[in-house]
């Protein structure tokens, strides 16, 4: 049974967050947190027992964040096409704030680790299906009508996430250029909101809209 929320505990997870972003899970340690949050060790321990249940209680929230973020975009757009549009920028956005965190997860997933799956499946695919209907609501004005829509939400979500995923960790990598631009020229053409938007285009003309 999970303790009561407190000051503490959002102090603790606000830090987490911070933390995650900057430094990745391998970067975040519970002491530093500790710290960053101005509590106490045991307190931490209070809350959530261990690092484990720490991490999958702040990516928990930031997801629920993107969630909020993720309905209120859809609901703004009139067409289906829009619609689509709107969650695929929020799903780039939500892969931007967690570029840090993100390579780690795959790699526990490519690797067949079973508790991250768990966690995964059970926290993070909420934005899969309604991303499902939307794309089935599109489906019979796009290119590849044929395809099943599992194929549609791969080819799209793919442009969305893997640059991403890529940056994520050309920076934790210490990488200063690729191709002849430096990382802060194209984290500004990845990262930045008229970069995901851009993208977002690019997936939906990939399979005809």
């Amino acid at each position: 049974m999970g303790r009561p929320p407190s000051g503490t505990d959002l102090k603790l997870k606000a830090a987490g967050r911070k933390l995650l972003q900057e430094k990745g899970i391998t970067g975040l340690s519970v002491r530093e947190a500790c710290r960053v949050a101005g509590v106490n060790t045991g307190m931490f321990h209070y809350y959530f027992g261990s690092k484990e249940e720490f991490l999958k209680a702040v990516l928990k929230e930031m997801y629920a964040e993107f969630m909020l973020n993720f309905k209120a975009g859809v609901a703004v757009a009139w067409t289906p096409r829009d619609r689509l549009r709107n969650a695929l920028v929020e799903v780039g956005k939500f892969a931007r704030s967690v570029r840090s965190v993100a390579p780690m997860i795959f790699a526990d997933l490519a690797y067949g680790k079973k508790e991250a799956f768990a966690f995964v499946s059970g926290n993070f695919t909420a934005h899969i299906r309604h991303i499902a209907v939307l794309a089935e609501e599109c489906r019979p004005e796009s290119a590849v009508k044929g395809r099943s829509v599992p194929f549609l939400i791969v080819s799209m979500v793919s442009v969305m996430v893997f640059p991403m995923l890529v940056g994520g960790v050309l920076e934790r990598n210490g990488v200063k250029e690729l191709g002849g631009r430096s990382l802060e020229a194209l984290r500004e053409e990845l990262f930045s909101d008229e970069g995901i938007a851009a993208r977002a285009a690019i997936a939906l003309r990939g399979v005809g809209l």
